[in-house]
């Protein structure tokens, strides 16, 4: 069976990292997530980052480079997830398909119930420590 091929958003802001509550009514509702999902045939990956943030969150991104690729088994079949690095363009966020969200720290990850997929990327965050913005110029006294 090939695996569903689905993309996740690495955001951050802040030292902070968001992650999203699945919908009750959905497949492992209630189970906190990176968001993204399913990528569509006519898709690139980055594609389909940007059109599931937009339905899931009205949020526009801006994709840049690849963080981790994660191949999972779930009962129901395999999954490989494509997890990019992404910056919000916007800081309005609205829960349109999610049933919430949160902004945490790396300490805070291990709190929540992430789904089973999600936890290699969370252990990468922890083994890579505190993010550092390279983009952000660098103040010398």
């Amino acid at each position: 069976m090939s695996p569903l091929i689905v993309t996740a958003a690495l955001l951050r802001k802040d030292s902070r990292i968001l992650i999203t509550k699945r919908p009750a009514d959905k497949q492992q509702g209630g189970f906190w997530e990176f968001p993204g999902g399913k990528l569509q045939s006519n898709e690139r990956p980055q594609q389909a980052l940007q059109r599931e943030l937009r339905e899931e969150l009205d949020l526009e991104v801006e994709v840049g480079a690849i963080f981790e690729v994660v191949y999972h088994r779930y009962d129901w079949g395999p999954v490989l997830i494509l997890v990019y690095e992404c910056h919000p363009l916007s800081e309005v966020i609205r829960n349109l398909e999610v049933d919430d969200h949160r902004w945490l720290s790396l300490e805070q990850l291990p709190e929540y119930d992430l789904l089973a997929a999600d936890q290699p990327i969370v252990d990468k965050l922890l083994r890579q420590g505190p993010y550092k913005d390279s983009s952000a110029a660098e103040i010398s006294s």
